[in-house]
């Protein structure tokens, strides 16, 4: 009798997939949202994101696939819930579900928990502070921060990271510190950015759905606690390069760790597993998004999803298009939305002529014409990168919305972070 019901189960599976892969390309995850994302298969984006498209996304095409439409944006134009209000969050799938049929999960209820969407935690937005965090207080206080970041070693040695954080720590408000760039081995963000506390410098770790379980992102949560690092930057991840091509984790998206990481700050309980935390981490929640996703709608409402999943402030995309993101505070003002998080916008800090050719390669970077014509035309481009990110932080300070900005180095010294904010007078309120 039970070969029987397996059999009967698989043949439905089977028929089902068959079905609805010619009609939506359907990747069997047996816990089906069509009706949540206009009939159009979140699992069939190439990270199976299933909250909205990651940053990577340039000119409404796939990052991973660039001669192919980016899966969340057919989304979008096709969905008026998703271009109106807060957009829903769904739960990652569950993978014991994978590759039954979706029928019979819904008819039985199985896939309840992972269908239904997320229900948001109230918003709490307040002038009090809710971690030990001294970049929450700063940009509770009114000031115009600005954060840089160093990267975590390849091996085990610590020199050169700490040679480049105490040249720099005094001057910023916080650190970031990057890992696993381009998808190589390194030592994890959390660790580096203990070391970086240790000596009292105020470090931002990196958490990347690309490379974390719930489980392993849950614990680098509990890591950052006992380390005394308190802030962390949720985000997707760019793409694996190589060959042979690795296997990338993807078991969130962004927003589904910001929900898990408020959730934990907010319930002392981690939601995925109901579990009971004496001590609960509380971290100051980041994320990032790139302003130059389009249609425009695209990246607003992903904003409003990330406020609402739990972010606490944002870092942008690199900008180099300026009347671009114009545009797109202006959508932010205009919702309000700047009124739930504060947004540090991306400078890059362009001072070597090898990584100025990598940034078209960059996802969801566009290098616009006047600006390539400027780089292109320098005979020293040091200076010029100085210059440049000097004119945008500039002007970071006199845009509506913008709480802080984020420089970002395409170079290797480190000397430059300096210059580009020596003699700058940086706003200590914002009026």
């Amino acid at each position: 009798m039970n070969i029987l019901k397996t059999g009967i189960y698989k043949t439905i599976a089977t028929s089902e997939a068959f079905v609805k892969g010619m009609m939506f390309d359907c990747r069997t995850c047996g816990q089906c949202v069509l009706t949540n994302t206009a009939m159009v298969c979140p699992m069939s984006c190439p990270k199976g994101l299933r909250n909205g498209p990651c940053g990577g996304t340039t000119c409404e095409k796939c990052e991973v696939y660039p001669d192919k439409s980016c899966v969340w944006v057919r989304i979008y134009k096709r969905s008026k819930q998703r271009q109106n209000g807060i957009p829903i969050l769904i739960s990652s799938p569950d993978s014991n579900l994978h590759h039954t049929s979706s029928y019979l999960n819904f008819l039985n209820g199985s896939d309840k928990q992972t269908r239904i969407p997320l229900d948001y935690l109230p918003f709490t937005k307040t002038k009090e502070y809710q971690t030990k965090s001294k970049l929450e207080q700063k940009l509770k206080q009114g000031r115009f921060v600005v954060t840089c970041e160093v990267r975590a070693p390849r091996e085990g040695d610590f020199n050169h990271m700490m040679r480049e954080a105490r040249l720099i720590g005094n001057s910023f408000d916080a650190i970031n510190v990057t890992a696993y760039l381009n998808g190589k081995p390194s030592l994890p963000s959390a660790l580096a950015a203990a070391k970086l506390a240790e000596e009292g410098f105020e470090a931002i770790s990196q958490a990347t759905c690309r490379d974390h379980t719930k489980t392993s992102f849950v614990s680098e949560l509990l890591q950052n606690n006992m380390n005394g690092v308190h802030n962390i930057l949720c985000l997707t991840g760019d793409s694996y390069v190589g060959t042979p091509k690795i296997k990338q984790v993807f078991d969130m998206d962004s927003s589904l760790m910001l929900y898990e990481a408020r959730h934990i700050r907010e319930k002392s309980e981690i939601n995925f597993t109901k579990q009971k935390l004496k001590v609960a981490p509380r971290q100051f929640l980041g994320a990032a998004i790139n302003p130059f996703s389009t249609p425009l709608v695209v990246p607003v409402q992903r904003l409003k999803q990330k406020a609402a999943a739990g972010a606490d402030f944002i870092q942008t995309q690199i900008i180099l298009d300026i009347p671009g993101f114009q545009n797109f505070m202006d959508c932010v003002v205009e919702e309000k939305i700047n009124e739930k998080l504060f947004i540090l916008a991306g400078i890059p800090v362009i001072v070597s002529k090898n990584a100025y050719k990598m940034l078209p390669h960059i996802p969801g970077v566009k290098l616009p014409p006047e600006v390539k014509k400027r780089f292109d035309n320098t005979d020293d481009i040091r200076k010029e990168g100085i210059a440049f990110a000097r004119e945008m932080l500039i002007e970071m300070q006199n845009m509506d919305g913008v709480s802080g900005a984020h420089l970002m180095l395409f170079g290797s010294d480190h000397n430059v972070l300096l210059e580009v904010i020596e003699g700058i007078h940086l706003k200590n309120e914002k009026s």
